[in-house]
């Protein structure tokens, strides 16, 4: 199910601003519809991204057998730097695509304000953002305890990680975990919302209003500085250097 419209080309600016806050009306309207705790949202930056995890993306290199090489050596040389140790093999490989190393996991979030602004704040910046939307069957929610090996699952399931990263916390993040990484995947379920690309700063905007930035998605000096540095650029005014 996909809400889209298009834009119309040489409108005046009232009209541009008339129809750009129409359009995010119909945003908020499309995700006080999916207001059941099953549903999950994701944001994209452009409508030709697949949902293929990065550990899949080289079609020419993936190997199963390298992929869990890669994820048990990151296990040992990771044990020391961890503040505290992951519990299950799970939980490692959620630390493991929050810091970087190519898993068989995508992020989602139950936030679909922290999906739109991944979809508007991420590159490329020139085409049309899309947030999508999906409610996880009863079922495809993994239990740990039951599925202990990430690597036999059967299905595209969802894993709600444990609360150990500041980040996936302040997201509502949660992860989809991937049998067959290499291949993109496609539900017949999936809701799309189209945020035109004409568009794009204006809900960016409307998001920092609603206090969905950087540095409420990073709460870091690193998240801080992007918010700022984003506000500068926009022309969002930051107030009295005195004062902060």
């Amino acid at each position: 199910m996909r809400a889209n419209r298009s834009t119309t080309s040489g409108q005046s600016p009232e009209d541009f601003i008339r129809e750009a806050h129409d359009r995010w009306i119909e945003f908020i309207e499309f995700i006080d519809a999916r207001a059941h705790t099953r549903w999950v949202f994701r944001g994209s930056a452009s409508r030709s991204h697949l949902f293929m995890p990065s550990v899949g993306r080289r079609l020419d290199a993936y190997s199963r057998l390298n992929e869990e090489r890669l994820f048990r050596a990151f296990q040992r040389s990771a044990d020391t730097m961890v503040a505290s140790r992951p519990m299950s093999d799970w939980d490692w490989l959620a630390v493991a695509q929050h810091h970087g190393l190519p898993t068989r996991l995508l992020d989602w979030s139950t936030n679909p304000l922290v999906a739109c602004f991944f979809a508007v704040a991420s590159l490329p910046v020139d085409e049309d953002a899309i947030v999508h939307a999906y409610s996880i069957p009863d079922d495809d929610i993994i239990d740990p305890k039951k599925i202990e090996d990430p690597f036999s699952i059967d299905r595209v399931m969802f894993l709600l990680p444990s609360k150990s990263v500041s980040r996936i916390v302040n997201q509502r993040g949660l992860f989809s975990a991937h049998n067959q990484p290499n291949l993109p995947w496609v539900s017949p379920k999936m809701n799309e919302f189209i945020i035109p690309k004409t568009m794009r700063a204006r809900f960016r905007r409307g998001l920092f209003k609603m206090g969905i930035d950087h540095s409420h998605i990073y709460p870091d000096l690193g998240g801080l500085c992007e918010t700022l540095k984003w506000r500068y650029e926009a022309g969002i005014g930051i107030g009295d250097p005195m004062i902060g």
